[in-house]
This record gives C-alpha cells, structure tokens and sequence, in this order.
C-alpha cells in the first residue's frame, strides 16, 4: 500500500514532534513549576473564574510534578502526583496548552509520568477527571470507579490505573 504525500508529511511531522519534545521531573517552587502554575491557572482555572490560593500551592510542596517542553524549552503541558501511601498516587491538575491539544502530548505525558511513579515503587494511580476528558483516560487503560459526582461545578469520574 502506498502512503500519499500528505499521508506521509504528516507521519513525519508526528514523528519529529516526538523527537523534538522533552518529558521531565520537575522541582516545587522552581521557575519551572511556576509557568506550570500559570499554564494550569489558564487552562483549567480561569474558565472557571477560579485562582490559586497562595496555601493551595503550599501544599504542593510534597507532590510530584511532572513538565512537558516543546523545542523551544517552553512548558506546553504538566501534571501533578500526590502521594497517598507508599503504593499509591493521586494524580491531579493534567493539563496541555490548548494550542497543542490533541497531538498525543497529554498521552506521552502521562506514560512518562506512570514510568515515573513505577520507578518509585508506586503500583497505583487514581485522579478525579472531567467527565468530558474519559475518553482520553480509557483509552490510556484508566478504569472508571463508582459514580459521576460534580466537582468545581464539573461532573467528574474517579478513575485509576494499576501500574505495578
């Protein structure tokens, strides 16, 4: 079967993406967790009218935080880890700057991130996640759990993964 040029140029433009992104750790309190921060007060905060709270971010202190860069070393995307045992994390606050939204960013993101976690002995994973993001969470092998509940005014679903 052959592949058309357009076929082609777009395999290609997907396969140098993945090449020219990087994925990493990322430290609290760092000028990187801070444009984190604001990617996530963009996206999924202020159209909620929501902010940040000053204690809020304090708390994030003992968290995981996790960086997705685009070529430029600019944060496009991130997602946070909170431990809750030894085994297990919560994972909060995923999220990619609308204008890199669906190019499998938020998926290599999370496969970073579960490697991570794995690496640290975690065998489970779970998140509150919008309702209108389940697919995306199905699709990366995330089990719903229970029933939808509104949070922040969203209908959300508990999910998790095992990992381990």
């Amino acid at each position: 079967m052959l592949v058309s040029k357009s076929d082609f140029l777009y395999l290609f433009f997907i396969f140098a993406l993945f090449f020219m992104l990087e994925y990493k750790v990322i430290e609290h309190n760092s000028k990187d967790y801070w444009d984190t921060v604001h990617l996530r007060e963009l996206v999924l905060r202020q159209p909620l009218g929501m902010r940040f709270s000053s204690e809020e971010l304090e708390l994030e202190n003992n968290s995981y935080h996790i960086a997705a860069y685009d070529e430029n070393h600019k944060i496009i995307g991130s997602a946070m880890f909170v431990p809750l045992s030894p085994s297990k994390l919560k994972m909060r606050q995923v999220v990619v700057a609308e204008d890199w939204q669906r190019r499998g960013i938020g998926k290599e993101l999370l496969e970073f991130a579960e490697n991570f976690a794995q690496s640290k002995d975690y065998q489970l994973i779970e998140a509150n996640v919008r309702q209108t993001a389940m697919g995306f969470y199905e699709s990366l092998d995330y089990i719903k759990v229970g029933k939808e509940f509104v949070e922040v005014g969203i209908a959300h679903m508990k999910v998790e993964k095992k990992i381990g």
